[in-house]
């Protein structure tokens, strides 16, 4: 199959490098919109015939660059977000041949929980240093759009009840956000994201009926504790090895080649950025 990458920041290298790696795929190009001038990315130079497009624009960017190629019938995964807005992202319905790179359902480390394993609770920290990427939009959708994401994901519930607080630190959106929210399977989720922490943490505790697993997605390691009498030890479980990036760029290929269904359709990276949005809109009605 013939691919193009269209971005050329950290992400889009990152793609272009696993995908080069592939003795299923030819890379044709890597497009960096920077280089196509000012104002929406014109895509003439990503070549006729090319069966997927890998979009790793900035978030604004997003719908700009991959409605044109959609039209064009080009397979497409998109870096999570799918899109800053809902607004946006409904300009791609329809399109259904497309998939949401929400790479963190792939890590590893949630590989230790046991099939249809459903948490009463949730918790979740993900914290990074300041830098430059992501910063065209606020920590919500930056970082904690992940763990958004894999608590819907993991639930299957819509979220009924929110509350949440957030601070800007370094740019003009929020860069620490805390929110609690409740699903319509009692499920509750509390999460913290920041991005002008000290160092980086991405953790996830999920409290079951019979004990909680405690995953570290960034070690990518996972640990079980079962309630019984007695202390409550530890215990570390094996977790898959595999690259999260390379396990769903191949199951995206899949699907560009009818072998499966794509693996985050649009209608999950949607209700992702719906949630998202409500978590922002929470926080700025807080900050007054």
């Amino acid at each position: 199959m013939r691919g193009v990458v269209v971005g050329g920041g950290h992400m889009g290298a990152l793609h272009a490098r696993k995908l080069r790696a592939r003795a299923d795929v030819e890379l044709v190009g890597v497009v960096d919109p920077r280089d196509l001038g000012p104002g929406v990315p014109q895509l003439e130079a990503v070549p006729d015939r090319v069966d997927f497009a890998v979009i790793a624009v900035p978030t604004a960017q997003h719908v700009a660059v991959a409605l044109p190629l959609a039209e064009r019938g080009v397979a497409l995964l998109i870096e999570k977000p799918v899109a800053p807005s809902v607004e946006e992202v409904d300009r791609l319905e329809g399109f259904d041949r497309l998939s949401v790179n929400h790479i963190e359902r792939y890590n590893p480390a949630l590989s230790a929980l046991p099939e249809g394993f459903r948490p009463r609770y949730v918790r979740a920290e993900r914290l990074a240093p300041w830098g430059p990427r992501g910063t065209d939009v606020d920590v919500v959708l930056d970082l904690m759009v992940h763990d958004l994401d894999l608590v819907l994901a993991l639930d299957g519930g819509e979220v009924v009840e929110l509350r949440a607080v957030g601070v800007p630190v370094r740019s003009p959106g929020v860069d620490i956000a805390e929110v609690w929210l409740e699903t319509s399977t009692g499920l509750v989720a509390t999460l913290t994201a920041s991005r002008v922490s000290r160092s980086p943490t991405r953790t996830l505790r999920l409290v079951g009926p019979e004990g909680y697993y405690s995953l570290d997605l960034g070690r990518r390691t996972a640990a079980r504790v079962r309630y019984q009498e007695g202390e409550l030890d530890a215990e570390a479980v094996p977790v898959d090895r595999r690259d999260a990036l390379e396990a769903i760029q191949g199951d995206f290929l899949a699907a560009v080649r009818g072998e499966g269904a794509f693996p985050v359709p649009l209608a999950a990276g949607r209700a992702a950025v719906e949630l998202a949005s409500r978590v922002t809109a929470a926080t700025t009605a807080r900050l007054g």
